[in-house]
């Protein structure tokens, strides 16, 4: 197994996250998910997920390392579950860093109840365009539209809105060529450490202006809040 892209830091234990996980259908417009509590913040995924130093701000800023087993997914069924329709979350933004050696090809994708383990009893939608990142990249921000433009659906028979409003779980994963349907990223192997920060849920662009920066620091330091009283 190859170690992680900076300074390695104990994760939760299992039960502890478990115990401490918010109920679904917690997404919350503004949050953001930039691991300086040193957990996981609730992301899985196929391989070792491990929350590491040496993100974007520098070599004390935490971020969650994935290095895959095959290929490269990560996943948020607490978190990232809920109505994204009524939270005006409409662009997901986040850093991502690929230590390589191999390129991958990100897109994001919202699904449905059913998906889980080859289940096909469930609607999927995947961004249209992937977001090429090569070896050695860096750190980078990436952000992608979850508008009908700029969406394909992969599986099911749900309206977009409908799948935004009823949202299972969000999903980052490598997916070359064109869009997939869930599980078929499975077979796509490829070798690459990939690690990602500050996971955003942003409303649309004229929104955020009016907003401000401000605004949204007040929204995801308020869901912060939240978080940290329910750990305890």
């Amino acid at each position: 197994m190859r170690s992680g892209i900076g300074r390695r830091v104990a994760a939760l234990p299992a039960a502890l996250a478990l115990a401490c996980a918010l109920p679904a259908g917690a997404v919350t417009l503004g949050q953001v998910d930039d691991f300086e509590d040193g957990s996981l913040e609730d992301w899985g995924g196929a391989g070792t997920l491990t929350n590491e130093l040496g993100g974007p701000a520098g070599v004390d800023d935490n971020y969650l390392n994935l290095d895959p087993v095959l290929f490269v997914g990560t996943f948020n069924l607490v978190e990232w579950a809920g109505d994204y329709v009524a939270e005006g979350i409409t662009r997901v933004r986040f850093d991502v860093i690929n230590a390589g050696p191999e390129p991958v090809s990100l897109r994001v994708m919202v699904l449905t109840a059913g998906c889980a383990f080859g289940g096909t009893a469930c609607t999927a939608w995947t961004s249209t365009d992937a977001e090429v990142m090569p070896a050695g990249s860096g750190w980078v921000t990436v952000e992608f539209s979850l508008a009908g433009a700029d969406m394909t659906q992969v599986i099911g028979s749900d309206s977009l809105a409908d799948t935004l409003a009823n949202v299972e779980r969000l999903l980052i994963r490598h997916d070359p060529g064109g869009p997939s349907a869930p599980g078929a990223g499975s077979s796509v192997v490829v070798d690459a450490v990939v690690g990602f920060d500050n996971i955003s849920a942003l409303p649309e662009p004229a929104t955020a202006s009016a907003l401000g920066a401000g605004g949204l620091l007040v929204l995801g330091l308020a869901r912060r809040r939240r978080r940290l009283a329910a750990r305890g």
